[in-house]
């Protein structure tokens, strides 16, 4: 009886010596993790305009993440600007803290550009990346044409001094085979005219003073047309008579000349 109490008793030692206390040797899980989104703005450009693709880091791991490094890749048919960073080092990176990059791309080819970014940190442990697109579109096939009238749109060939008339512009989407991009129309003026006032039709504004006007955003369907008036004032007169305005329409987001009209004016004494 004495040895199997004994027995009992040694095994009973042992077990209390393999079982540690609850929590005696557990440690925090230090790990290391992030992730990483982007965004692109506009989503649909044409040739030529710009576009911001932007990356965001964001530590989610409980450990401060050292020297991040950051990287943003463009596609064949989208070139970053000039002088910019396409790769950064993030020196430190604590848990829930964001870091954002953003580069400015140009599309040069027609067709839908995928963008990335990849980010990893100095144990190359914590490593993410995220992909997005932006669509690049060939130019709209616009046709434009600008003539000067009197105020009531009767044909008259010259103007006075202090006398006011209509410039009077139509925008078309030739045979365009899409949707515009968002346009709008910009008027340069001679010295010698003064702007008064402007309308367009579909909604559209005209706001300007002294030698320029600027329209409001639109766009244009295939074969779609969109007229603007703008009322100008002589306010001197040149000695050979003759000045011209110009009529550029532009993209709304990157302000890149996409059609011009010009349109000579006589003006007299």
């Amino acid at each position: 009886m004495g040895k199997v109490r004994t027995v009992l008793f040694c095994m009973f030692a042992l077990a209390a010596v393999a079982t540690p206390a609850a929590g005696a040797d557990e440690d925090p899980c230090l790990c290391r993790d992030v992730v990483v989104t982007c965004t692109v703005k506009p989503k649909n450009v044409i040739i030529g305009d710009r576009f911001e693709f932007c990356a965001t880091v964001k530590s989610v791991g409980a450990v401060t993440l050292e020297n991040v490094r950051l990287s943003l890749r463009g596609c064949p048919n989208a070139k970053g600007e000039p002088n910019q960073k396409m790769t950064v080092i993030i020196p430190k990176l604590a848990k829930d803290e964001t870091y954002t990059h953003c580069v400015k791309f140009s599309c040069s080819e027609v067709g839908e550009c995928r963008l990335s970014a990849h980010a990893v940190d100095s144990t190359r442990i914590a490593a993410a990346g995220c992909v997005c697109s932006v669509v690049c579109r060939g130019l709209p096939a616009l046709q434009l044409e600008m003539i000067d009238t009197a105020l009531d749109r009767s044909a008259k060939g010259i103007f006075r001094l202090s006398e006011e008339f209509l410039y009077v512009l139509k925008v078309e989407n030739d045979v365009g085979s899409a949707l515009t991009p968002d346009l709008r129309v910009n008027w340069t003026l001679p010295p010698e005219l003064e702007f008064v006032s402007g309308r367009g039709d579909n909604g559209a504004t005209v706001s300007g003073s002294g030698q320029s006007a600027n329209s409001s955003m639109f766009v244009l369907r295939p074969n779609q047309v969109q007229n603007f008036e703008i009322v100008c004032r002589v306010v001197k007169v040149p000695a050979r008579n003759l000045v011209q305005t110009r009529a550029a329409v532009v993209t709304d987001a990157g302000s890149i000349e996409l059609a011009i009209e010009t349109e000579s004016t006589t003006l007299k004494n």
